[in-house]
């Protein structure tokens, strides 16, 4: 494939390549194809990649009309080569071109950040009770059009950025939408992780930890925690009769064991998970939650839901901790 080879096998890439997609589906005995009942007179509709287990709802199209449906609607693709356990990975995902380096943007530098920030009138904050004497804990930025969020809390710029540099932060962050809209998403991200030294802008393509209290004692240090390491909200087949293949992989990328007892995962619509009782997740250590039903381990959990959680046209995953505060917002 032509992908970056410097990068682990199981880093997401996004690509718009037609080759490295190619390689990638027939690795895997797929074939590309689109949903029937999203055609129309010269288009082909939703497209999708169809495995061995045959759907009945989706139609083979020869490639070259599958790239050109593919470049008319600016669509990337968006993979995984691997799994960390090593295992060959299904995953993938149509994502707007917009998600693509060069379009999301990382940055350091702090002018650009609160740059960024101004313009959408939003103010840095940290969560309260994240921190202890002059260490504010976890950086949040707080807008005026979102609901006011009682666990937040306004700091001046000096104090952000004091704590954006100690803990080796960088700014993950979009301009506009596709449609031309002011986009609002943004992500504090690991400079490790994404490869980025003090970097003025940078074009990342990896998904990246970010910071999270450790539901540990105020006291203690604040120190990178729980992120969503996979969205699979696409499952084969009809989703509501496939509900273990939509699921959300969480990693612990702390160095201490995170107790999650009391936490919940919520989808946009509302739709509620709570981590069981005594749920602990080891240092470097992932879990699987998966939106069916089956019986709990330490590294796979079921939801139990009547019906598919997780939109595939897009949808935000809301992690919180037991005292209800947001520690992830992850929109896809």
């Amino acid at each position: 494939m032509s992908h970056m080879t410097d990068q682990q096998p199981w880093t997401t890439r996004t690509t718009t390549d037609h080759d490295e997609i190619r390689e990638w589906v027939e690795a895997r005995g797929a074939t590309p194809t689109h949903v029937t009942a999203t055609a129309s007179e010269g288009d082909l509709g939703v497209l999708r990649i169809d495995f061995p287990e045959a759907d009945v709802n989706l139609e083979p199209v020869e490639w070259d009309d599958f790239f050109a449906k593919f470049d008319r609607e600016e669509l990337a693709f968006r993979y995984q080569d691997e799994k960390r356990d090593g295992e060959q990975s299904y995953f993938h995902r149509f994502v707007s071109r917009d998600a693509m380096p060069g379009r999301t943007m990382t940055t350091t530098g702090h002018d650009r950040i609160r740059e960024w920030a101004e313009a959408r009138d939003a103010k840095p904050s940290h969560v309260i009770d994240t921190g202890a004497g002059d260490d504010v804990g976890v950086l949040r930025l707080d807008f005026p059009e979102e609901e006011l969020d009682p666990s937040l809390e306004e700091i001046a710029w000096e104090d952000f950025f004091t704590k954006f540099d100690q803990e080796g932060l960088a700014f993950r962050y979009q301009e506009t939408k596709a449609s031309g809209e002011q986009s609002y998403f943004h992500r504090f991200v690991q400079r490790e992780e994404l490869g980025v030294t003090d970097a003025v802008d940078a074009d990342v393509s990896v998904v990246a930890a970010g910071t999270a209290p450790t539901g540990t004692a105020p006291e203690t240090d604040l120190t990178v925690g729980l992120v969503v390491d996979e969205i699979h909200e696409d499952a084969r087949g009809y989703d509501h009769w496939n509900k273990n293949d939509e699921y959300l992989v969480f990693r612990n990328e702390g160095e201490e064991i995170l107790d999650l007892t009391g936490w919940t995962v919520q989808s946009e619509d509302g739709h509620t998970y709570q981590f069981p009782e005594e749920f602990h997740l080891g240092s470097r250590k992932a879990v699987t939650l998966y939106t069916g039903s089956g019986d709990d381990s330490d590294d796979r959990l079921y939801w139990g839901a009547k019906r598919a959680v997780w939109k595939n046209t897009g949808d935000k995953v809301t992690v919180s901790d037991d005292e209800e505060r947001a520690i992830i917002r992850e929109a896809y």
